[in-house]
């Protein structure tokens, strides 16, 4: 014990402390000889002795020479001194600082990744030059309430007559074949009038813009490439400029390369893919598809520098208004749209996104109050270390901002390991199909995410850090160097602070748990409402025939005929039909239908339906009930009596309280044939899940002008994947030259069409999952923390006579009692909350009363959990252990 003596004396020499005061000095050596004497009587040699006292010292001696540098140092010098010391603190503690920093990892993490999609997809603007200029113009009907498309004679109109648009242009979608430069392969682009590139402001990379007189449909046969296709098809030729590419059987002159910085988000939002491929629309005034009643192309228009979108509106308000006068059998009456591009572009997505950034938020309160209660467990640790500190001169300031330091080091470290999402998160989302999340591809890692992250770890840091912090430099030096061993007096308001952060969490999980039960319930409904067909054993695919073998009609379903004899052969099949469109496949075609007898004066104000034309297994082959009636028969063919199958709803909504059988109605205009309805079949969701059917008709394939881009739909009595192989080996035997394209089951659809709704479960259940996580560790620290510090008073207890069975029920009713409290706050918070998850939901109200009982029941189980397993500790307390050690 003399060395040790000597040791010590010598290290309090060097220190000298600043005030001078003989009595701390002998406080302190007191203490440290009574905590050196007490190791060595417990076995540990001299020098563990010494090297234990050093660490309980916490560093006297570099707190001593920050001390005296104060004076002498730049702050910003001293600053990296505060963050070396709290890196070497770390060092020591590992199991804290690696639990600490997965907390801050999974909050800051999280946050910063929603950040990063909700930056690029909501805040950021399109990548255009003034692309708030940009507006999408409709007309929209009373019937439909259609707002995207217009028809081409009335493009002229607008065109000629607007003062308040620089341009406007039109587009349609285009799905060529793309053949001659290797396999036969369908592309997605767009029809466009001439001026389309110059009202978004964009000029090619290689070649030039479409010229005007290419407009027309005698030579509108040049077209502009992608990027992307031009690099992946074309091997980035240099050259490709002024060669020509076969689409479908026509040779197209290549006129132009767009740069790689070119997102085609126009496209998307206006004719529903990502275009890879652009040709001039080429109409004209005689063509029939280009009347007024003809409503099937999008309008682009671009703001005159200095306009607005009302005065935008209130102009082709005016215009549009005067067509209905001068043409008023042409228009059904409604109103005009001009809609932003960047709103028509997020559609949906808003909501759900906002909805994540709030989830987001509440996992990092989450985090922060976890952190804090790690903290405020390991401050009693440090009460002596900085009871010395502030002893040996350290002003209160300096060791708050020595602490807040070290606490924004470990929340740095923790936003640095959740990067990590921030770079899966994109690759995550694609799994949930493009639909799901616009602008995806925008989303990276760049210098506003690194600053966003930077700045909410130092908010983290400092939030959580300051009420510890503020808690150590209270100012108890004496007692808290007189308390002996590891055992200090948190006292009842450090118990409270803990009790209230642990409500907080609770209340918060609760939120969250409520908002994913939700969710989890409205997507559990949707899917089990009846789609009006069987997606299952169902497998599709697209056939595009091309080249001068299919110029007529005849061809085409010679072609078709032939395809399904030999796939009805192939062995698995069930049956086999060809159709227009498949259900949630994301294509439909409108056209008017006009009633017998109950047409309007106007027949633009008759109702649309829906038209599919598939051939007669069809019914057979999706599940679709026929209601009454007859189906299609082989011999509905060309010359044939045509003839129409409607739905239920088109039964109920022209034909109330009659039969429809034996009706006639003509489709699209009135100037054409009759049809006769020789059966009702169910309803089908066609569009989306969520969507009240509207009117539908089936016509046969052989009575209506063929399409030689169709799709065949099998009923496989197996796994549908497993016929896809086979199914193209037969479909290439009738013709191998042909494009084969989209294969996919049909359930595959469906998934799709839920892919938003979908987005938001996953996502919110996983953030629920990590804030019941963090909360149950939070639960389990402050109890257990609490077990820990009672560990004397429960041996005192004990040796009274206590059971242990006792104790560990006082332990659980304390931690409940946090839980319930907990519940309660959360459940009216909840209540207020969830009122915004209105859009998101269907057929569930956001007050659901079994969804909030049973995430309740969940939340208090697994608090129960996280209270018992520190409680049980009270099992093994050996009394005269307990006081011993005290």
């Amino acid at each position: 014990m003399r060395g040790v003596r000597a040791w010590l004396l010598r290290l309090f020499g060097t220190l000298r402390p600043a005030r001078g005061e003989r009595e701390m000095t002998e406080e302190l050596e007191s203490h440290l000889l009574l905590h050196i004497d007490e190791c060595v009587r417990r076995g540990m040699s001299p020098e563990a002795a010494r090297r234990d006292a050093r660490l309980r010292l916490g560093g006297l001696a570099q707190t001593q020479e920050l001390v005296r540098a104060r004076r002498r140092l730049p702050w910003i010098e001293s600053l990296f001194g505060d963050l070396r010391f709290g890196l070497r603190l770390l060092r020591r503690s590992p199991g804290f600082s690696l639990l600490a920093v997965l907390t801050l990892a999974l909050g800051i993490g999280a946050n910063t990744a929603i950040f990063s999609l909700v930056r690029s997809v909501l805040w950021s603007p399109l990548p255009y030059p003034d692309p708030a200029d940009l507006m999408l113009l409709s007309e929209r009907s009373a019937d439909s309430g259609d707002t995207t498309s217009t028809s081409f004679a009335t493009w002229v109109d607008w065109r000629a007559r607007s003062r308040q648009f620089e341009e406007i242009a039109l587009a349609r979608d285009w799905q060529p074949t793309l053949s001659g430069a290797g396999d036969a392969e369908q592309v997605t682009g767009a029809r466009v009038t001439a001026n389309f590139f110059r009202a978004l402001r964009v000029r090619p990379a290689l070649g030039r813009d479409f010229h005007p007189d290419e407009d027309t449909p005698d030579t509108r046969r040049v077209v502009i490439l992608g990027h992307d296709l031009w690099r992946r098809r074309f091997d980035s030729d240099p050259d490709i400029v002024g060669k020509t590419v076969l689409l479908g059987a026509t040779p197209f002159l290549v006129v132009g390369v767009l740069g790689p910085d070119f997102r085609p988000l126009v496209s998307e939002a206006m004719v529903g893919g990502k275009a890879e491929l652009w040709a001039p629309l080429g109409y004209d005034a005689t063509q029939p598809w280009a009347c007024r009643t003809c409503r099937h192309l999008r309008a682009l228009g671009r703001l005159q520098a200095g306009s607005s979108r009302d005065a935008g509106l209130a102009e082709l308000t005016a215009i549009t208004g005067a067509l209905w006068k001068e043409h008023p059998v042409d228009y059904p009456g409604g109103d005009v749209a001009v809609v932003p591009l960047s709103e028509q572009l997020i559609g949906s997505a808003r909501p759900v996104l906002h909805v994540l950034l709030g989830a987001v938020g509440f996992v990092w309160l989450i985090a922060c109050v976890n952190l804090t209660l790690l903290l405020l467990a390991r401050a009693s640790h440090r009460e002596r270390e900085i009871a010395v500190r502030m002893a040996l001169g350290a002003r209160r300031g300096r060791v708050l901002r020595q602490l807040l330091s070290e606490t924004c080091l470990l929340a740095v470290l923790g936003g640095a390991a959740g990067l990590v999402l921030t770079v899966v998160l994109p690759w995550a989302l694609t799994a949930f199909g493009p639909r799901a999340i616009p602008r995806l591809s925008e989303v990276q890692l760049d210098g506003g995410v690194l600053l966003f992250t930077l700045g909410l770890s130092l908010a983290t840091g400092l939030l959580a850090g300051l009420a510890p912090a503020l808690r150590l430099t209270r100012g108890r030096l004496p007692g808290a160097l007189r308390e002996g061993g590891t055992r200090t007096s948190a006292g009842a308001p450090g118990r409270r602070l803990r009790g209230l952060l642990v409500v907080a969490e609770v209340a918060l999980s609760l939120s969250l748990l409520v908002g994913a039960g939700l969710m989890v319930r409205s997507l559990w409904r949707l899917l089990d409402l009846p789609p009006g067909f069987d997606a299952g054993r169902v497998l599709t695919m697209q056939v595009s025939l091309v080249g001068p073998r299919y110029e007529t009609d005849g061809a085409v379903r010679r072609h078709h005929d032939e395809v399904l004899a030999r796939l009805r052969a192939l062995p698995g099949v069930e049956a086999a039909a060809v159709a227009s469109q498949v259900p949630l496949a994301g294509n439909y075609d409108s056209h008017g239908f006009h009633a017998e007898g109950r047409m309007a004066a106007n027949p633009e104000q008759d109702p649309s339906a829906q038209r599919y034309a598939v051939s007669p297994d069809y019914l057979r082959v999706m599940g679709i009930p026929l209601v009454r009636g007859r189906a299609l028969a082989a011999s509905d063919v060309d010359g044939a009596p045509r003839v129409v199958l409607i739905n239920q709803t088109a039964a109920a909504r022209v034909w109330p309280g009659s039969d429809p059988l034996g009706k006639r109605v003509k489709l699209g205009g009135t100037d054409g044939p009759w049809w006769t309805v020789i059966g009702v079949v169910g309803d089908v969701h066609h569009q989306r899940l969520d969507e009240t059917p509207e009117l539908q008709m089936y016509v046969p394939h052989a009575q209506w002008e063929a399409d030689s881009q169709m799709i065949i739909a099998i009923r496989a009595t197996g796994p549908p994947l497993e016929l896809a192989a086979a199914a193209e080996r037969v479909v290439r035997s009738v013709d191998p030259s042909q494009a084969i394209f989209q294969v996919a089951a049909l359930d595959q659809y469906v998934s799709t069409s839920v892919a938003g709704r979908r987005l938001s479960l996953v996502m919110l259940a996983a953030f629920a999952a990590l804030a019941l996580l963090l909360s149950a560790i939070g639960i389990y620290g402050v109890t257990s923390y609490g077990v820990a510090r009672r560990t004397h008073e429960m041996g005192i207890r004990l040796a009274l006579g206590a059971q242990p069975v006792q104790l560990m029920g006082s332990i659980l009713r304390e931690g409940m009692a946090l839980a319930a409290a907990g519940i309660a706050v959360g459940v009216a918070a909840a209540l207020m909350l969830t009122r915004i998850l209105g859009a998101l939901l269907y057929e569930i109200s956001p007050t659901d009363p079994a969804t909030f009982v049973a995430v309740a029941a969940i939340l208090a189980a697994v608090a129960l959990l996280a209270c018992y397993v520190p409680a049980r500790r009270v099992l093994r307390v050996e009394p005269t252990e307990a006081l011993r050690g005290e």
